[in-house]
C-alpha cells in the first residue's frame, strides 16, 4: 500500500532532496522511522526514489555516482541500526522469546539514544570520506510535505492503536497484534487511497487487492521461507550445543561485563560472513545465551548487543536479506555495498562499542 501512497512518496522525495549537509541524516533518520511501518519495504521503495531523484537533476553529472552511494549506504545504515530500537523489528520478538528477564522498554529507550550515536557517527565518517567533495549547483531547500507527514503519522497512530487493542483484548503480545492487524490495515489503506467524491472506487480496490494476494506475496514466499527457516535453524542448532559447559570452557562468567557485550556483535557479524543469516545468528546467540543458568552480563544488555550485531551484519555481509533487495531493486553489488561502502564505518563502529557498553554497564548495572 505505501508504493501507491502519495503521502509515503512525498516523503521519500522530501528525504532524498534534503541539502547536502543534511541529507545523511535525514536519509539515516527518515528510513529508521519509516521502517517501523513498512520494515524491508521501505528500501525496496526509497532506492528507485535516489536513483531516479539524482538522474533526473542532473543526468550528465559525473558526481551522480557519489551522490548515489552516499544516500543509498545512508539508507542502508539507517535501517540496520532501527532494529536495536523499533517496537516491530523482527529481532526483539525472537529474542525476548529466548532470554528471560529482558526489558522491552528499557532496551527500546537505549537503543534509541545508541541509534543517534551511530547515526552522528556515520555522518561524521561520511562527511570524512567526502570532505573534497563540493555541489557544483546552488541546493534549494525543500518545503517540508506538512500534509503528508501527518498522514503518515495518522497511519502509524491507526496502526498502533488497533494492534494494542487486539493484544489487550487477546491478552498476547504487541507483536502479535501488529501481525493481526497488518491485513487489515492493508485494505483499509487501500480503501482510503481510492476513496474520492463520497465513493469507493471498488474495481480499482479489487486489482490492487488481486495483485498484492496473487503477485506480491507469491513473489515474497521465498523470503519468508528463508527466514522462518533461518530461525529454526538457529534454534535447532543451539540445542545441539552444551551452552553450559561452553561457557565455562570460554569463562564467559569471569569475563567483565562490557567486554562480553562489545565481542558479540562482531561475532555474529562474522558469522554472517559465512553466509548465515543475521536471524539465525541471533536466535542462535540468543538461545545460547537463555540456556544458561547464570546469565553472564544484564539480560536486557545482551539482548541489545544481539541486536546490535543483527544490524552490524545487515549492512557488512553481502549475505544479508537487505544488501540482497538493494542489489534486485538498485542494481548495487552486495560486495561493493557492504566491504567497499561500509567497511571502514563498520570497523568504526565496533570500536565505539566498547566504551558504549562500559558506560551502558555502568547505568544499568549487571
Amino acid at each position: 500500500a505505501a508504493s501507491t501512497s502519495p503521502s509515503i512518496d512525498a516523503l521519500g522525495r522530501y528525504l532524498s532532496r534534503q541539502p547536502a549537509g543534511r541529507r545523511f541524516y535525514a536519509l539515516f533518520g527518515g528510513t529508521g522511522v519509516m521502517a517501523v511501518l513498512f520494515n524491508v519495504g521501505v528500501v525496496s521503495f526509497l532506492v528507485p526514489l535516489i536513483q531516479r531523484g539524482i538522474r533526473s537533476a542532473a543526468p550528465d553529472d559525473p558526481l551522480n555516482p557519489i551522490r548515489e552511494r552516499r544516500q543509498v549506504s545512508a539508507l542502508l545504515r539507517g535501517f540496520a541500526w532501527c532494529v536495536i530500537w523499533s517496537p516491530t523489528a523482527v529481532a526483539p520478538l525472537a529474542l525476548m522469546e529466548l532470554i528471560p528477564g529482558v526489558d522491552r522498554r528499557l532496551w527500546i529507550f537505549i537503543g534509541m539514544g545508541v541509534f543517534v550515536l551511530f547515526m552522528v557517527l556515520g555522518a561524521t565518517e561520511d562527511a570524512l570520506r567526502f570532505r573534497a567533495y563540493k555541489p557544483r549547483a546552488k541546493q534549494v531547500k525543500p518545503v517540508f510535505p506538512g500534509h503528508a507527514a501527518a498522514m503518515f503519522g495518522l497511519a502509524c497512530a491507526w496502526l498502533f492503536a488497533l494492534s494494542i487493542t487486539v493484544s489487550q483484548l487477546l491478552d498476547d503480545t504487541i507483536i502479535f497484534g501488529l501481525m493481526a492487524v497488518c491485513p487489515v490495515m492493508l485494505i483499509g489503506w487501500i480503501i482510503v487511497q481510492n476513496h474520492a467524491a463520497g465513493r469507493v472506487d471498488w474495481p480499482v480496490v479489487g486489482g490492487r487487492l488481486r495483485q498484492i494476494g496473487f503477485g506480491s506475496l507469491p513473489h515474497s514466499a521465498r523470503v519468508a521461507v528463508t527466514l522462518a527457516c533461518s530461525g529454526f535453524i538457529g534454534r535447532a542448532a543451539s540445542s545441539l550445543v552444551p551452552a553450559q559447559a561452553v561457557a565455562d570452557r570460554l569463562g564467559l562468567e569471569m569475563m567483565p561485563d562490557f567486554a562480553l557485550l562489545s565481542a558479540i556483535p562482531p561475532a555474529i557479524m562474522a558469522m554472517s560472513l559465512l553466509g548465515l543469516s543475521p536471524i539465525m545468528t541471533a536466535v542462535f546467540f540468543g538461545s545460547f545465551f537463555g540456556s544458561l543458568a547464570v546469565m553472564p552480563a544484564n539480560a536486557t544488555l545482551v539482548a541489545l548487543s544481539i541486536s546490535m550485531g543483527w544490524s552490524l551484519s545487515m549492512f557488512l555481509s553481502p549475505f544479508s536479506t537487505v544488501v540482497l533487495l538493494i542489489d534486485r531493486v538498485g542494481g548495487y553489488a552486495p560486495r561493493v555495498l557492504t566491504w567497499k561502502w561500509n567497511l571502514a564505518y563498520g570497523l568504526v563502529s565496533i570500536l565505539a562499542m566498547v566504551p558504549l557498553f562500559a558506560l551502558l554497564v555502568a547505568l544499568v548495572g549487571p
